[in-house]
This record gives C-alpha cells, sequence and structure tokens, in this order.
C-alpha cells in the first residue's frame, strides 16, 4: 500500500512539475453580451469630448408607411395609433410595414396620445377628448369630451399627466381631474412632438434633437440623439412609443423604427482560474471606462453569490472610444456627464456577474500556460524627445483543457482602442481593435475562446488608422507567442489589493474663481465650457467643504503560479508596464491598466514637465481635484517594490 502511494505522488509530482508539463489547475470561460436592449432607446457614446452636440447609438431604419398619411401618431402598450384627420387607424407595434387596420372615426382629429386603456385626442378646435382601449371592430370609439387643450401641437400622457407642446412651451395637467388646471414647464426648443415611456417624458424639436426627461427625477432635458446626417438622416414629423419600441415617422408617411447603430460585439469576457479552494477571475469588460463605485458594487455582488473575494476579480476596461458612456464625466458636455442607469445597472453589470458565475461553472481540468511576442500596432503618441516610451509586449496565457485539449487564450497588450471618429463609425457601438483580435482567433488553432486586457495604453495610439487591421495584426502577434516557447504556470494562486493614496493640491479658491470668470467669457466654446464646469465643481467642494483629501490609485496583484499579473487602476502611461516588470527581472510578469477604477491619467513626471494631455489636461477632463505629485511613477514602483506581493 505505501508502495502504490509512492507511486501515486511521484507520478503526480512529475506530471505537473516536470518542463512540458503544466500543473493541473482548472479553467473556466464565459461571456456575456453588454449590446444595449432596445431600452433604452438612444445611448451617449464615450471617449471623445467632440462634437459637444454628442454622439448617440440610435439609428432610424425605415419600416413601413403611416396609415392615411399619418397626420397624427401615437403608441401605447404594444400597439400604434394613427389618423388621417378623418379615420383612426391601428397597428401591432414590433413587425415590418405594419398591416393597419381602420378603427373607427376620429373627425378632425390632429393629436393622438395612448396611455393605459385611455386613447387621447386633440382636434382642429383644440378640444381634448377620450376614448376607451382597446379598440374593437364592433364597438367604435366613442370620444368624450375632457376640456380645452388650447393651440396644442403636441401631446403625450405618462403617469396619469397629460402634457402638451404649445408655441408659448410646454404645459402639464392631471387628466384625472375634470377642471384641467395647466402648469408650465421648461422646454428643450421648439417642440413638434411628444412621446412617454417608462417614467421618461421625449420630445423632438424642430431642429431634429430628440430630449428626454424623467420629471419626477431629472430637472434638466438631456440629449439623446441629434440629425447626424449619417444615422439619423430624416426629418421627423412624429415620435411615439410601442413594443418597448420608439418610432419616428416624417411628413410624408414614411415609418422608422429606432435601433442602435452597433457592430453587436460588446461583451464581458471572463476567465476564471482555480487551484484548490482559491478562485480567481480576470474580466475584460468592453466599456471605454468605470468608476471604483461601479466596480465595488459589482464585486460585493459577486462576493455575496459566489464566495469569491473582492481582491480576487479583477475588472479590466478594455477602454473602447465606442462603447456607450459607463462613469461620470461631470465636466464633459452633458450628455456624458452620467451614464444612463439603465444601461450600467440593466445591462453591464448583471452581465459581468453572470460571466462571472458561468466561468465558474464551466471549471475544468486545465495547464496553464505563458508566452510573450512583441507587437507594432502602436506608437508613442505624446512626447516629444526621444526615447519615446512603448512597453510592446504582447503577454499571453493559454489555457489548455485536460479532456479535449481546447484553448482559452487570455492576451494582454497597451494601446488605445481610438480611432475615427468622424463617419459613421465615430456614431457605431463597437469594442473596436479588442473585438476584432478576439474573433481572429477563436475557431483556429483549437482556440474555443479568447480574453483581451487593456494594458498600459495611457500615451499609446494605434499605428492604422483601420482599426481592423489593427485587430488583425494583434492576432497574429498573438498566434506568434503562441507558436514560439510556452513556459508552464506551476504554483498556487495567491491575490492581493492594495492603494496608494496621493494628497489632493487643489488649486486655490481664488484662482478658481478668476479660472470661472475668464472662461464664462466664451460661453458656447469647448474648452471654456469644460473649464466652467470645472470650477463650478471646485467652488462647490470649497464651499460644501467636501474637497476630496487624497487621490487613490489602486494596486491588485493576481500571483497564478509563477506567473504575476498587476493591475493598476486609472489610464496607466506606457511606462508603468516597462518599469514594473523591471522589478521582477526573469519572472514572468504582466503589467494591465484600466483596472477596477478608471479616474484619471496617471502619468510620470515627463507627461506633466512637459505638459502633454495626459499630464496636465486631462484632469480637468477628468473632473480631478488636482493632478498628482512630479513623483507619483517612482512612488507607485517603490511601493510595489516594497509590498512585493
Amino acid at each position: 500500500m505505501q508502495f502504490s502511494r509512492y507511486l501515486l505522488c511521484t507520478f503526480l509530482f512529475l506530471y505537473c512539475y516536470l518542463p512540458g508539463k503544466g500543473q493541473q489547475y482548472r479553467a473556466g470561460f464565459a461571456r456575456e453580451s453588454t449590446e444595449p436592449a432596445a431600452w433604452p432607446f438612444s445611448l451617449t457614446l464615450a471617449g471623445y469630448g467632440a462634437p459637444t452636440e454628442g454622439r448617440f447609438s440610435l439609428e432610424w431604419i425605415k419600416t413601413g408607411e403611416i396609415a392615411g398619411g399619418g397626420v397624427a401618431l401615437t403608441g401605447g402598450g404594444s400597439a400604434l395609433f394613427a389618423t388621417d384627420g378623418h379615420s383612426l387607424f391601428t397597428a401591432p407595434a414590433g413587425h415590418n410595414n405594419p398591416a393597419w387596420q381602420e378603427a373607427g372615426a376620429a373627425a378632425n382629429v390632429r393629436l393622438l396620445a395612448a396611455a393605459g386603456n385611455t386613447l387621447y385626442a386633440i382636434d382642429a378646435g383644440g378640444a381634448l377628448l377620450e376614448t376607451r382601449l382597446p379598440l374593437q371592430k364592433q364597438k367604435r370609439p366613442v370620444w368624450a369630451s375632457k376640456g380645452s387643450a388650447g393651440n396644442a401641437t403636441a401631446i403625450a400622457v405618462l403617469h396619469r399627466k397629460l402634457y402638451i407642446a404649445t408655441p408659448a412651451g410646454l404645459q402639464y395637467t392631471d387628466v384625472r381631474g375634470g377642471n384641467l388646471q395647466w402648469k408650465n414647464m421648461p422646454a428643450p426648443g421648439n417642440v413638434i412632438s411628444l412621446a412617454a415611456y417608462n417614467n421618461e417624458l421625449y420630445v423632438l424639436t424642430a431642429d431634429d434633437n430628440i430630449y428626454r426627461r424623467n420629471p419626477a427625477k431629472d430637472s434638466n432635458w438631456l440629449r439623446m440623439a441629434r440629425h447626424n446626417g449619417l444615422t439619423y438622416n430624416v426629418r421627423l414629423r412624429h415620435i411615439a412609443v410601442a413594443g418597448n419600441t420608439l418610432y419616428g415617422c416624417d411628413a410624408g408617411g414614411n415609418l422608422f423604427i429606432a435601433k442602435h447603430n452597433s457592430d453587436g460585439n460588446m461583451s464581458a469576457s471572463a476567465l476564471a482560474i482555480a487551484a484548490g479552494k482559491q478562485r480567481v477571475v480576470i474580466v475584460g469588460l468592453d466599456v471605454c471606462g468605470f468608476d471604483h463605485a461601479f466596480a465595488g458594487e459589482v464585486k460585493q455582488e459577486i462576493s455575496k453569490k459566489l464566495r469569491i473575494p473582492p481582491q480576487a476579480v479583477m475588472l479590466n476596461a478594455s477602454h473602447t472610444h465606442f462603447a456607450p458612456v459607463a462613469q461620470p464625466y461631470i465636466t464633459w458636455h452633458p450628455p456624458c456627464q452620467q451614464p444612463d442607469s439603465s444601461y450600467l445597472h440593466a445591462v453591464v453589470r448583471p452581465a459581468v456577474v453572470r460571466a462571472v458565475s458561468n466561468a465558474i461553472r464551466n471549471l475544468a481540468p486545465s495547464s496553464l500556460y505563458f508566452s510573450r511576442s512583441k507587437t507594432a500596432i502602436g506608437r508613442n503618441r505624446c512626447l516629444s524627445t526621444a526615447p519615446l516610451p512603448y512597453d510592446n509586449d504582447v503577454d499571453v496565457i493559454t489555457a489548455v483543457r485536460s479532456d479535449n485539449q481546447e484553448k482559452t487564450v487570455l492576451f494582454l497588450t497597451g494601446c488605445h482602442p481610438v480611432f475615427n471618429a468622424s463617419g459613421r463609425e465615430g456614431v457605431t457601438l463597437s469594442a473596436n481593435y479588442p473585438a476584432v483580435a478576439r474573433t481572429a482567433l477563436e475557431g483556429k488553432d483549437n482556440i474555443r475562446h479568447a480574453v483581451f486586457v487593456q494594458g498600459c495604453a495611457g500615451d499609446i495610439n494605434p499605428q492604422d488608422a483601420n482599426h481592423t487591421n489593427t485587430g488583425n495584426a494583434l492576432a497574429a502577434d498573438v498566434r506568434q507567442a503562441m507558436a514560439g516557447s510556452m513556459t508552464p504556470i506551476t504554483g498556487p494562486i495567491t491575490c492581493y489589493t492594495d492603494s496608494i493614496s496621493f494628497p489632493t493640491r487643489p488649486m486655490a479658491k481664488a484662482a478658481v474663481q478668476t479660472m470661472y470668470n475668464d472662461n464664462a467669457k466664451n460661453a458656447g466654446q469647448m474648452i471654456p465650457d469644460r473649464n466652467v464646469r470645472w470650477a463650478r465643481m471646485m467652488q462647490h467642494y470649497y464651499n460644501t467643504n467636501t474637497m476630496p483629501a487624497t487621490m487613490p490609485v489602486y494596486v491588485q496583484t493576481i500571483n497564478i503560479g509563477n506567473w504575476k499579473l498587476v493591475g493598476l487602476s486609472r489610464e496607466v502611461v506606457t511606462e508603468y508596464g516597462s518599469g514594473i516588470k523591471a522589478l521582477y527581472p526573469g519572472s514572468l510578469v504582466s503589467v494591465a491598466g484600466y483596472c477596477n477604477d478608471v479616474a484619471s491619467y496617471l502619468p510620470t513626471s515627463r507627461h506633466m514637465k512637459e505638459g502633454t494631455y495626459e499630464g496636465l489636461d486631462s484632469f480637468f477632463w477628468y473632473g480631478q481635484p488636482s493632478q498628482f505629485p512630479v513623483d507619483v511613477y517612482e512612488t507607485v514602483l517603490d511601493n510595489i517594490r516594497r509590498k512585493n506581493r
């Protein structure tokens, strides 16, 4: 018996630790889409301060025509309603070329609004009418008078409140009362159509902008779409909501459906690795960035559900500039200042949690290998004097399943997914080159799954203006790394999260006031408007005694055997990658930026002294209370060296 145990132990040792053999870990992968649902109907794309009018995902697709030419259009539940001023028509929502059916008389009706089991109308004389829903062929609508809406030019009903647009602006009243008492509310422009859905009111203005507002919560209207001549290239007369879908029609009676203009490739990709009872998960998330509060909420949910400690989950943003806004940018133009909560918390957050859960569920015995190659996809974009730093390593972790030899590949390099923001690409939701690289790898050479992790890309831009070329080139670099020497990963798993607090050094209160005064003179221009918003933020800090005392940098370290992954928060410039790796000569070390919090850039003294965007101007764009001290790079590296995680 003892001899048999000896043989078994010897076999396990040889299998796990002899060269060419990987230790038996368990690895699992899962991917969940972060593509937006039909609602919210339009999202602001992140990543650029221009154009100040905003970049939006909404695209109008012709889906048919409106019966009778479409004097009025509205939606309620799963049905559309229209009138030609004489008859009422209805059609089910959600179908191309809707099948309209005549549903009774609507003499002189020029405006319609549906809510619950009631259809409201305004006739040519300004009378407000109502009839019950649903409409049935054998029971024609009977219109009852509710009072007068005067010279209304648009109508909508939200939570028993009737909203109308008039030449003077917007008004609303409670439709439950017999005597209509109209109250005024601000309008974002010349409103020509109104719609309501899911706590929000939508307006179409004469200059082809669409705004939204939750009257119970929001004090301001927020632009959600604009005529850009590309994806929004129609001149609308009406907007309506039915079947969880936004519709529009033009003066010619053409009916359009709103969809998100997207490449369809945004996702959360999770690689889980386990050894014994220790589990870690690395998540590549296709967003421009997220804040520490969001990352903390996601990790706490994962920890509660799966009993994985927060320090064992690394969230990495690919930093694509073509994903919806997912974090506050309080000094940007209004559409970018806050993420859409319904997208962030009803799409992105559950996608991350599901990806992590499924990756854990898919854990299977696997061997891990590390390999490295070089890439030429990027260049240093900001520094002016040689040498221009660029950590062009491509690090590859390959997990090979024991049962079928299928591979999951995690690949890491640092380069901005930032390409031409003009033209149609500039208003297309996309994971950009990381998704191209993933697709190029998956399905070839027994690679089943691929996960991209963004490295220290803060000052690195792509060489090629075509993101497809960049993605394919990166995939070739990954394959080259896998074709070379692959080092087995062996040993236990450990994980840590540390923070380095840098004291805030805010601009003096008087200087903030001067900055405000100087820039307020040039209102309507991008940089002065940004500076005004930044100054207001700082004034609020001073007036409420809430100035942030520190600016933390988070350092997460995951050790999987002899491979070390260091994840830094913020937009980390390239020198941190090469500098941290140099702390561990001869070791397998990879360095990622954009982890767990993308609150600003993380520059070096060189960026600050040269006054580059990364070293100075970006702190205003990110709404930071100050820059970092000039020795931030040395402080971060010294902290990592001393802790030696």
